[in-house]
């Protein structure tokens, strides 16, 4: 079954993927593969087949349970996941799905990696990255046959070596280089700097934007990166400028201090699919207001996003980077904008959120969610609960097996989301399922809303004849008090649920709180 619905998944955009089926362990096939999916009854044990799999590769194990339940600590570790038999078919085919996401998004960012090296390569201009205390950690070619020197033979190095100064060149202030950096990491922004450094070839002249590295948290700055363009023999500085232009692998645009466009790179007219004598001379703002959704956000990297409507139909989520360019006065003359696509992030990060706040099955807002949304949403506002459990749910599954208990599960979660569409709706797990309400209502209308629901239930599920026995009882919670646990009324409501449960079925119970 595995095979045949991992057969039945079609490729993606740009990935590819083929299915090989394998009776016993083939060492070359498994170290070709990104995806293992492997039965345990042929007792090949997880920690045996990871020792032939790609570093990075998926091994997932499925068997019975009395083979799942006997693996040793090192066969669970080795094992991305552990299937137990009987398996859904559908659950099969979405975590296939889901592997084959991961296994392109690694990919994806691999080949985008190799991509900015390359380009990092091929960039005509000088450009290195430095560590705080001044150490090289990365030189591209142009830089390496500036100094005349291979690129091994530079990383690790301090300024002295790379340049062939003295240290005694450096107290008599010939390392410009560390004052430029040394400003980029106190304004912790790009700034632009022309540069006299001394080599072994003599005093070359540099034009130079430098940037921070800031680390993941945000606000620690790791060292500096730098592009840096010879000028020491180059008398049309507007050649220099296009130059850097035409090798940036992001959109770039370029505007003087009276708002008016006057340079674009190759890649702006790819992302923005315009010709660059269509938005020279034009007003940026007005061009900005026109390709841009109104409503913009600040990433968590401190950098402007937004929305931007193509030509084509489609839309792009762009980072936009905003740099001031100085005279050799330090006067604003114009400034750098840098727009870097995003789309494909923002998108794979809300699937990963979606994926992680709701049941795969009926499509509610799951357990680990509703404490969140109690969190941000709650204040000071009452919160009202509906513990809703299925009766004789465990017998459909029993009699009419697991297809028709997804199916009892999802007509369930229809009913009510139709029944209470304004409200918090969240299967818990198995047959339990939850409604929150917050701010001021009655105990009177969340009984008469529950008893509507009870019957419309028992209406749709009557039509079926596997489903007719099914009914759910409810327990019923409230609180005014802003202070109370969520997990007290949750219990409350459990209790009150109990006591349907207690009295028949197919009811609803509230909780009445008893004098302390």
């Amino acid at each position: 079954m595995v095979g045949e619905v991992a057969g039945s998944i079609q490729p993606m955009e740009h990935f590819s993927h083929s299915l090989a089926v394998r009776d016993m362990p083939d060492p070359g096939t498994i170290r070709e593969s990104g995806l293992i999916i492997w039965n345990l009854d042929t007792g090949e044990l997880p920690s045996e087949l990871r020792l032939h799999c790609k570093k990075d590769a998926v091994l997932v194990v499925c068997g019975e349970r009395q083979w799942t339940d006997r693996l040793a600590a090192c066969d669970l570790e080795a094992a991305d996941e552990v299937w137990t038999r009987p398996l859904i078919r559908e659950q099969v085919r979405v975590r296939i799905k889901r592997f084959l996401e991961v296994i392109k998004l690694r990919r994806d960012l691999y080949m985008t990696q190799s991509y900015l090296d390359t380009a990092i390569g091929s960039i005509p201009d000088m450009l290195g990255c430095k560590s705080l205390g001044g150490t090289h950690v990365k030189f591209n070619k142009a830089c390496c046959s500036v100094v005349g020197r291979e690129r091994e033979d530079v990383t690790g190095r301090g300024h002295c070596y790379i340049w062939g100064v003295s240290p005694d060149d450096l107290e008599n202030g010939e390392d410009s280089c560390k004052e430029s950096e040394d400003a980029v990491i106190r304004a912790r922004r790009t700034l632009q700097f022309t540069e006299e450094v001394k080599c072994s070839q003599g005093m070359r002249q540099l034009r130079t934007y430098k940037s921070p590295i800031i680390d993941m948290d945000g606000t620690t700055i790791l060292g500096t990166v730098g592009i840096g363009h010879d000028v020491t023999d180059l008398g049309n500085m507007s050649t220099e400028i296009e130059i850097l232009l035409q090798s940036m692998p992001y959109a770039i645009l370029l505007w003087n201090n009276k708002g008016m466009i006057v340079n674009v790179n190759a890649k702006f007219e790819e992302y923005f699919q315009t010709l660059k004598e269509q938005v020279l001379g034009e007003d940026y703002y007005k061009w900005r207001a026109g390709t841009f959704e109104e409503q913009h956000t600040i990433n968590s990297e401190g950098y402007l996003e937004a929305r931007a409507a193509l030509r084509d139909g489609t839309e792009k989520m762009l980072e936009i980077h905003e740099n001031s360019i100085y005279d050799i006065f330090h006067h604003v003359v114009g400034k750098l904008c840098i727009f870097r696509d995003v789309t494909t992030e923002r998108d794979l990060e809300r699937q990963i959120l979606k994926s992680s706040n709701t049941d795969f099955l009926t499509g509610l807002y799951n357990r680990r969610y509703f404490y969140q949304y109690i969190h941000d949403h709650r204040w000071n506002r009452a919160v009202s609960l509906m513990y809703i459990d299925l009766d004789r749910f465990k017998g459909v599954n029993d009699t009419y097996g697991h297809k028709v208990g997804d199916a009892v599960l999802s007509r369930t979660a229809v009913l009510l989301t139709e029944c209470f569409p304004n409200d918090f709706v969240a299967r818990l797990g198995g047959d339990e399922f939850l409604v929150a309400r917050l701010g001021d209502c009655t105990v009177e209308r969340l009984e008469l809303e529950a008893g509507g629901f009870l019957d419309r239930m028992t209406s749709a599920f009557q039509e079926s004849d596997q489903m007719c026995t099914v009914s759910a009882s409810i327990g019923i919670a409230q609180s005014n008090r802003p202070d109370l646990d969520v997990d007290v009324l949750l219990q409350r409501s459990d209790l009150a649920l109990y006591e349907a449960k207690r009295k028949g079925r197919s009811r609803y119970c509230v909780y009445q709180e008893k004098d302390e």
